[in-house]
């Protein structure tokens, strides 16, 4: 059936645009409800026009000759996690579950809407009102990936995502820093396979996953062999050779010492040993386990246990620690960035705040310019 033909009134106006009494309604054409847009002509006119670009079937005929008006963001979402995270090879395990992981928000949020019709505010909308801090760069991140990836196949013109905020403006980091007196007071209560773990953390800088992987075979003539599990693929400063200095030789002393006898550095004996289970096991220590540790022990802190979830420190805060203790020794920011195995120092600069206040130095005038004009005129 055709279409009922347009009042005069409204011959003039985009399509779905209506007036009445100089009062401007948008009618949408999929879910035919009513939207107030104003008195101002101009501004309902170029309203409707966008409006009906997103929301009309056949308002894009360059979209439908091109064979792109059908696909949408799932469509993106889909191909994206085959071709770009699992076929490649240089994502560890690790690092393509978490980008698997927020894609498929993305696609459970925003899946239904056709690339062509996305704009940037929808991506701007939708990064503000779910997301702050971390999350709002790393599915910012993502989302800003996936239309990149759009535009190779053809799919979409433009990255809308980049326009955006690169970051939350408005928020401040909640989890706060662990100070030397709250490392101190953990490692008091630590069973000493978990000093060792602690140790080798502030003395390596290191975080959980290198930690748990490093072993005896890994040190050799005085060189500690360890391999940024995280960017490993990405950048050389991953592979980084550390000097077994007189300190961390007392740790790795311990280790051999501590039963029973493993080629992993950290290692314990559970409390309860299957012997089926347990069978040429090298008793060696997750990365979990080694974050659920230190937690047990931390809640037992007082200064800890009165902050909130998400403002105590983790395990990982003791590689941040070490950092900051290195360079209030005197060590140079480039030789924390080579330890830490970053390839930004801006990264190893994150790392170093927060731990307290920075004072930058600067030096009085040496001639008081009033004294000396008084001077001049005697």
């Amino acid at each position: 059936m055709a279409a009922r033909p347009r009042k005069r009134k409204n011959k003039s106006l985009e399509p779905n645009l209506y007036e009445k009494n100089g009062y401007f309604t948008y009618r949408r054409p999929d879910t035919k409800t009513l939207h107030g847009m104003g008195k101002n002509k101009a501004k309902a006119q170029a309203a409707a026009r966008k409006l009906n670009a997103r929301l009309c079937k056949d308002a894009d005929l360059v979209a439908q000759v091109m064979g792109t008006a059908d696909r949408t963001i799932a469509d993106a979402c889909e191909a994206f996690i085959q071709e770009r995270i699992e076929d490649n090879p240089k994502l560890v395990e690790a690092s393509k579950k978490e980008k698997i992981y927020r894609v498929n928000r993305i696609n459970r949020d925003l899946g239904a809407l056709p690339l062509e019709g996305f704009t940037t505010a929808d991506a701007a909308d939708w990064l503000s009102k779910g997301f702050k801090g971390d999350s709002y760069k790393q599915h910012r991140s993502v989302l800003s990936q996936i239309l990149n990836f759009s535009q190779t196949k053809g799919w979409s013109d433009k990255n809308v995502v980049t326009p955006t905020l690169s970051h939350d403006l408005h928020h401040k980091k909640e989890r706060q820093r662990l100070t030397l007196d709250q490392f101190r007071a953990i490692y008091k209560l630590a069973d000493p396979w978990f000093q060792i773990a602690m140790d080798l953390a502030i003395l390596t800088c290191q975080g959980r996953n290198e930690i748990a992987s490093m072993k005896h075979s890994d040190i050799r003539e005085g060189v500690l062999y360890v391999i940024r599990q995280k960017t490993r693929n990405k950048t050389d400063t991953a592979y980084i050779a550390i000097e077994v200095t007189p300190a961390l030789q007392e740790v790795i002393n311990r280790s051999l010492a501590q039963p029973p006898q493993s080629p992993s550095i950290v290692h314990r004996l559970p409390s309860k040993v299957y012997h089926t289970t347990r069978k040429n096991n090298d008793w060696s220590v997750k990365p979990d386990y080694l974050t659920r540790e230190f937690r047990k022990l931390r809640d037992k802190i007082q200064s800890i246990r009165s902050l909130h979830e998400k403002a105590k420190p983790t395990f990982h805060e003791i590689r941040s620690l070490g950092g900051y203790l290195m360079e209030q020794a005197g060590s140079q920011t480039q030789e924390v960035q080579a330890l830490m195995g970053h390839a930004d120092a801006s990264m190893t600069e994150h790392y170093l705040s927060g731990h307290d206040q920075k004072w930058t130095a600067a030096r009085a005038a040496l001639v008081n310019p009033r004294l000396q004009k008084m001077d001049q005129k005697e």
